[in-house]
């Protein structure tokens, strides 16, 4: 009877084992293995900003809501009209966020210093609400940057960032992804003809680099990007619009037929 139990409890644990096994959503990858030519190229296209995005926050307390709201409002209407005045009347302010908040001034300790590091309203003082805004102003043009920046600061309006970028953004991809789609395939005609043989079916292309050329899987770090990239140049003090930088890079894979 012993025997019995112990030969059941060594088939109960074998069953999760058998059943993976089994498990038909597992499904092993063959690899081709015909002859093939790999190819990886890219695109890079150098052009100048026609663009500037002006990265901008504001942010004021007061005792109501509405106060801060208006205190806000008013400023970023006089900024456009003071970008109105240097002639960027198609310039465009767009927000990215507009949050309230409710101010504490936080209980000291009898040295002076904060209790802690968060506000909590049934210990500390209500000081009255903050409305903070961000927005990025989109001017359609790249040479009255100090002027603009000038009049962000005179109306206590902080900026952020300054970028550069272009209005054909779409086109420059679109050509860079070309480029680097007839750079590999020029090479794999190339290589195919100076080998005997000629290029066949087209096996695999990917967007990106660096992929293992059986499997077409990526071997580099997880996450890397394979898309067409735009790469500004610019300065934070000496401000110029510099040259923008659109890349792409492309890997495909050809079958190596005989030479007709």
């Amino acid at each position: 009877m012993k025997l019995y139990r112990s030969a059941l409890v060594l088939a109960l644990a074998l069953l999760p084992t058998c059943a993976f096994a089994q498990d038909p959503t597992i499904v092993r990858q063959e690899i081709d293995r015909r002859p093939y030519i790999y190819i990886e190229a890219s695109g890079r296209i150098e052009t100048a900003a026609d663009l500037t995005k002006i990265a901008i926050s504001l942010s004021e307390k007061r005792k109501s809501p509405e106060e801060a709201t208006k205190l806000i409002s008013d400023k970023i209407a006089q900024l456009r009209a003071a970008l109105t005045q240097l002639g960027i009347a198609d310039s465009s302010v767009e927000t990215k966020s507009f949050q309230f908040a409710k101010v504490y001034l936080i209980a000291k300790d009898k040295k002076g210093e904060p209790v802690s590091s968060f506000a909590d309203p049934d210990r500390d003082k209500f000081d009255g609400f903050r409305a903070t805004y961000d927005a990025v102003a989109t001017l359609a043009t790249t040479d009255r940057i100090g002027e603009v920046l000038s009049s962000a600061s005179a109306l206590g309006i902080e900026v952020d960032s300054v970028t550069f970028a272009s209005s054909r953004e779409a086109e420059y991809v679109e050509q860079v992804r070309k480029i680097a789609a007839d750079k590999a395939r020029s090479r794999a005609e190339v290589y195919a003809q100076s080998l005997g043989g000629t290029l066949g079916d087209l096996l695999n292309v990917k967007e990106g680099t660096g992929y293992n050329p059986d499997t077409m899987a990526h071997t580099a770090l997880e996450g890397y990007a394979d898309l067409a990239v735009l790469d500004p140049s610019t300065a934070p003090m000496a401000i110029a619009p510099g040259k923008l930088t659109y890349e792409a890079s492309v890997s495909a894979k050809w079958a190596l037929a005989p030479a007709k």
